[in-house]
């Protein structure tokens, strides 16, 4: 009985820990610790690379080019590059379209991951500042100016933009995939506080140039920089008015998958690189990563303590009761994930409960020795490129005439493409 006791109990409170306590202690910290003041120049412009990674991303990348022309920052110190990691679609030919227009292109014939393409494209890249984005993120017009500002601070290295999901197509995966995001931008405002983002997010983050370091073809680059520069005393922060957009994924599975591969990915970067992770930067990667990883199986541990513990004790029949209520919840999720207006009391259990159950497989997975260097894209958020919700920030899109005609005929191929998909979902 009292091992059972000790199982469920250690178990509760680490969860409680990760995803209460250590929010709570970093608000106490910030709170104890003296800020430094930066006084901004509104007139500072270092020269600046926005490399846009893609592969096979024909459905968005034309709109991707089109709002990076169009954002605030002088012309003469901006340069875009699109490197693409063997796309064998139209990708390459439409980023040709915009070469005229200072576009630069970088193009690997044979599909090696991301990672093996930055390193390559890093050593020709001569500006100050370089700005990492996804070809299905579109920025808002002032995005770039709101990272680089942060850079007239010498001790930062690093700056985290935030990510806004558009629910073009509302679901219960889109809905929990937005309040995740909510959740972990409230988690780096805190850690930001303290210069000590642990890692960036992939559709918006800017590094200084020379603190570039080769990356790892199995660790993805936004895992990887962050932890290199702040290893090397720099600081890491996040800017939540530097914003990106991207539309929700619609299907579960899609969702789940990428979970995995992230997961994986993510305990494969920090078995290369945890004797970087030192001192306070370790705590936090131990509290906000490695425990959130190892949920999925305290969850498991939690019940089945629970159950064994049920015996003569009203106390542990109500969390037993609570805990299957909360699985009820998730189960009555998927049920109804393609509904117009997903219930928060379904769509939170559903999120919560997928994403942990990904954990256990992708722990699963790197136990077995399964590494992955490329990544696989969620179909789903390309039916048509992120927009800003209704007043948003993103600057208006002017097509150039020429490609009217073209990005008018892809729309009845999405709307084919997304009845199709829905249908097989």
């Amino acid at each position: 009985m009292l091992v059972w006791q000790f199982v469920f109990w250690s178990s509760l409170a680490v969860v409680l820990y990760s995803y209460i306590g250590y929010p709570l202690i970093l608000f106490l910290i910030r709170k104890l610790k003296r800020r430094d003041r930066h006084v901004y120049d509104a007139d500072y412009c270092p020269s600046v690379c926005l490399l846009i990674s893609a592969y096979n991303e024909e459905r968005v990348i034309r709109k991707k080019i089109e709002n990076s022309l169009s954002l605030d920052y002088p012309k003469e110190r901006y340069t875009i590059l699109v490197a693409s990691d063997g796309s064998d679609d139209h990708t390459v030919a439409i980023t040709e379209d915009y070469q005229d227009l200072g576009i630069k292109l970088y193009h690997r014939r044979n599909r090696s991951g991301k990672s093996a393409v930055l390193n390559d494209v890093m050593k020709s890249i001569g500006a100050d500042i370089v700005v990492f984005t996804d070809a299905n993120s579109l920025f808002a017009e002032d995005a770039l100016r709101k990272i680089v500002a942060r850079f007239q601070n010498p001790k930062i290295g690093c700056v985290v933009g935030k990510l806004r999901y558009v629910d073009r197509h509302t679901s219960s995966v889109s809905k929990g995939e937005g309040l995740y995001w909510k959740y972990e931008g409230k988690l780096s405002v805190l850690e930001s506080s303290l210069e000590s983002v642990l890692v960036a997010n992939g559709s918006i983050f800017g590094i200084r140039r020379e603190l570039f370091t080769k990356l790892c073809p199995e660790v993805a680059n936004d895992f990887q920089i962050p932890i290199e520069i702040g290893s090397r005393g720099y600081g890491v922060v996040y800017e939540p008015e530097a914003v990106a957009f991207e539309t929700s994924t619609v299907f579960w599975q899609e969702e789940f998958h990428r979970k995995v591969r992230i997961i994986v990915r993510g305990l494969t970067g920090y078995s290369m690189l945890r004797k970087k992770l030192r001192g306070f930067r370790a705590w936090q990667f131990f509290s906000h990563k490695l425990l959130r990883w190892v949920i999925g199986p305290l969850l498991f541990l939690i019940l089945l303590s629970n159950a064994m513990l049920l015996e003569g004790s009203s106390f542990y029949a109500l969390t037993l009761g609570l805990q299957l209520a909360l699985y009820l919840a998730a189960l009555n999720g998927w049920r109804v994930r393609r509904t117009r207006k997903p219930h928060p009391l379904f769509y939170v259990p559903f999120y919560f409960t997928m994403v942990n159950l990904a954990a256990v497989v992708a722990i699963a997975k790197f136990l077995s020795g399964e590494r992955q260097s490329t990544w696989v894209k969620a179909e789903s958020a390309r039916f048509t490129p992120a927009r800003a919700p209704e007043g948003g920030v993103v600057s208006e899109l002017k097509p150039i005439a020429s490609n009217e005609a073209s990005l008018q005929k892809t729309d009845p191929i999405e709307s084919a493409d997304v009845a199709e998909k829905v249908a097989k979902n």
